[in-house]
């Protein structure tokens, strides 16, 4: 029953850290099973969640995943005595109380769990900035959601912080600060990341490998069980639901061809750019689902549409509405270029 898995939620309010309910059906805190961090205690990774008729539970930092039920069991023993009885009272019983989710198993993990990259150790969260710091004010700018800054860090010094792990600047002189974007895979390993420039120092961006793994964002989150969007760059992604991206517009194609059948490739809007579209072409050409964005989307990309008053749901919708795949997009994409 929802409306009692929503009754106990709320309840967990006296049992977990940072608790608070973020809209209906979703509630944010720090996840007790990993501690969420020693070091930093306003961090709060751990959501619950609504999937169709029942709620579940997800830390992004250890990837736990469980139904409400199983989960009120973890922190409280007596409130989840109170649960079942009270779910037993409905008619509710023991074979179908504690639903497994649909993707739970693509977020099973070993018994030892990565609890925290040792990469972030010499990063400062976004979430820990005090109000009216400037970087925090960059990310509130750019208006990214609230419940996306704990995937987001800053960094003092971007090429000095990159040459611990990897010699890629043999000069550190005129080194700045970076937002910095970790590459995560499913276990919580960091893999690559990316640091973005406040002010106008070249590149703007810099992606660093730290392994061979294609450069994909947002593997630590993504639920394969449901349609996909790949789209260019990681901040685009946090606007969008169950979304990965790339450091640029040459998708990886080992990774993403695994998923073919369940994602929509989704590039900037840049109908004009020669480069951009002969990758369309070569997606459509390979029979992927692509996203050509209408003539009355001005905005280059998800995050400048956000910024201009589209809300991610508007986007989306968007995305679904003029996406096309075999002859569809063959014809539609004649239409679409302007290189």
């Amino acid at each position: 029953m929802l409306f009692i898995d929503t009754k106990y939620a709320n309840m967990l309010n006296t049992y977990l850290r940072n608790f608070k309910q973020k809209k209906d059906y979703l509630w944010n805190f720090s996840c007790p099973i990993c501690g969420d961090s020693s070091s930093n205690k306003t961090k709060a990774r751990g959501y619950i969640y609504r999937k169709k008729h029942d709620l579940f539970v997800k830390c992004h930092n250890c990837s736990y995943g469980a139904n409400i039920g199983n989960f009120i069991k973890e922190v409280s023993a007596p409130l989840y005595d109170e649960y079942t009885l009270e779910r037993y009272k409905t008619g509710t019983n023991k074979h179908n109380s504690h639903k497994k989710p649909d993707n739970f198993d693509m977020f099973k993990q070993e018994t030892t769990l990565v609890l925290k990259d040792s990469f972030l150790d010499d990063l400062t969260p976004i979430e820990s900035l005090p109000s009216g710091h400037p970087v925090l004010e960059y990310v509130k700018q750019r208006k990214i959601p609230e419940n996306k800054f704990s995937l987001l860090y800053v960094t003092a010094g971007f090429k000095s912080l990159t040459n611990k792990f990897t010699l890629k600047f043999t000069d550190e002189k005129n080194d700045h600060p970076r937002l910095v974007i970790p590459f995560m895979d499913q276990h919580g390993k960091v893999f690559a990341y990316q640091g973005r420039a406040f002010g106008d120092e070249t590149p703007k961006y810099y992606t660093i490998k730290l392994d061979d793994r294609d450069k994909i964002y947002g593997l630590d989150r993504i639920d394969y069980s449901r349609h996909i969007y790949v789209v260019e760059g990681p901040i685009d992604s946090l606007f969008l639901d169950n979304c990965l991206a790339v450091a640029g517009s040459s998708i990886g194609m080992n990774t993403i061809e695994k998923i073919k059948t369940n994602c929509t490739i989704v590039l900037d809007n840049e109908p004009r750019n020669k480069e951009i579209c002969k990758i369309i072409e070569g997606y459509i050409k390979n029979d992927f689902t692509v996203c050509l964005w209408p003539d009355t989307i001005e905005q280059k990309d998800i995050n400048d549409m956000v910024k201009s008053g589209m809300t991610p749901e508007e986007i989306q919708t968007t995305i679904n509405e003029n996406s096309y795949q075999g002859l569809a997009a063959i014809a539609a994409f004649t239409g679409w270029k302007k290189c």
